[in-house]
């Protein structure tokens, strides 16, 4: 008879994921240095780049939830002139440690993935050979070089043009730039206004191995476990969405670590379903205090990374829907997820006015079977109104039957 599988409860399962995401305690209690965004980049897996500025980017909003106020122009400091961080892409285009850079480069080598060129849109996204040996012979004669430097090619389809999709089809040499950075040939130096600067990629990334293909398949696995703790398959799938493994592939990655003791299977009392662990989180869980402190969610943070693991852990049904037509919007276009003691509690809908120094929060709820109580209004009135001064929003507008909570 084997031994018996560690067992662990629901609550923790939560609580060892809100540690893994740097969430389990109060926002502000780390201070953000060198050091800790490292860590942060590592445990995780990485920092979601989104373009979006309703609030404010989307990887200053998620160190914020965790580290509150910072430099902006500190944290850009080390993330690209002092090459703390490089991007690529994780669960979507990310600011990811260097110290997966080796793992980036496998799959650098095998762009594309067979799952995109199969997709019907492959065949208009992509571009010409001729294209691709023009923007790189720019990029090697004059350096680093926004897409906004690339024009439009004689008898090329306008912006007009679209490929059965919502968005219109770019200039072919600025989809170029995005198809040469998948593939390791360019690589991004920094952002100007949050617009990306491409250069040849030797002279943007150190000389680092290429991983092997069996520690490129594990890194889905050891590195999902990394910032989910204690995880089935399901919830690990599409956590990193740059590892493009078949349901097969992933199983027998679980099969190998497991036969090398590098993950162990964990019963969850009150879950069905096969978990598994890294053997040094389980060994962190009986030190992890009680979850404490109210914050606020980007729509991109890695904790939401994977939708079904928050339905299902903590039954919070989270959609974003920025491009959902307002009309079919279940709540609102940037939707905010309120964190409270580690409960998913509610959502607001907000949009900082820079014309006006406004935070405005346009629409307020409470998740079903959550009631206002002293302890949350003080805890959410607090993440407001220091996600207003971390903005630099000099008033803040809430929502009728919530503005006693702005004091």
């Amino acid at each position: 008879m084997g031994a018996a599988l560690p067992t662990v409860t629901r609550e923790q399962v939560v609580r060892l994921w809100l540690d893994r995401q740097g969430l389990l305690g109060p926002r502000g209690t780390t201070p953000l240095t060198r050091t800790a965004l490292t860590d942060h980049l590592v445990r995780t897996g990485g920092l979601q780049l989104d373009g979006v500025n309703v609030v404010d980017r989307a990887h200053y909003l998620t160190l914020w939830s965790r580290f509150g106020a910072f430099d902006r122009d500190r944290i850009d400091a080390w993330l690209y002139r002092e090459g703390l961080a490089f991007e690529y892409w994780a669960h979507e285009a990310s600011l990811l440690p260097r110290a997966h850079l080796p793992v980036a480069r496998r799959r650098m080598r095998r762009f594309p993935p067979a799952s995109w060129t199969r997709r019907a849109w492959w065949k208009v996204f992509a571009t010409s050979p001729a294209s691709k040996r023009r923007v790189l012979a720019r990029l090697r004669r004059e350096g680093p070089l926004e897409s906004a430097a690339f024009e439009w090619q004689a008898g090329e389809r306008g912006e007009g043009d679209r490929p059965g999709g919502a968005m219109p089809l770019s200039k072919e040499d600025k989809r170029s730039l995005k198809l040469l950075w998948h593939a390791g040939r360019i690589a991004v130096v920094d952002r100007r206004h949050f617009r990306c600067r491409y250069d040849l990629s030797e002279r943007v990334y150190p000389a680092t191995p290429t991983a092997s293909p069996t520690h490129f398949e594990d890194h889905w696995l050891l590195a999902g476990l990394s910032g989910n703790g204690i995880a089935g398959e399901p919830h690990l799938t599409n956590y990193l969405t740059a590892m493009d493994l078949t349901a097969v592939d992933r199983r027998r990655v679980i099969a190998r670590r497991l036969k090398a003791r590098s993950i162990v299977e964990v019963r969850v009392t009150d879950v069905p379903g096969t978990h598994y662990a890294r053997l040094e989180d389980l060994e962190r869980l009986a030190g992890l205090p009680e979850p404490e402190g109210t914050t606020l969610l980007s729509p991109f943070d890695s904790f939401l990374w994977q939708r079904r693991r928050a339905e299902e852990l903590l039954e919070f049904r989270y959609r974003i829907e920025i491009y959902v037509p307002a009309a079919r919007r279940s709540f609102g276009y940037y939707v905010l997820p309120i964190l409270h003691h580690g409960r998913l509690v509610g959502r607001l809908d907000p949009k900082f006015h820079r014309d006006r120094d406004e935070l405005e929060i346009k629409a307020l709820r409470l998740e079903p079977g959550v009631s206002r109580s002293t302890d949350l209004d003080r805890g959410l009135g607090d993440a407001l109104r220091e996600l207003g001064e971390f903005l630099g929003a000099a008033h803040l507008r809430l929502p009728r039957g919530w503005r006693r909570i702005d004091r």
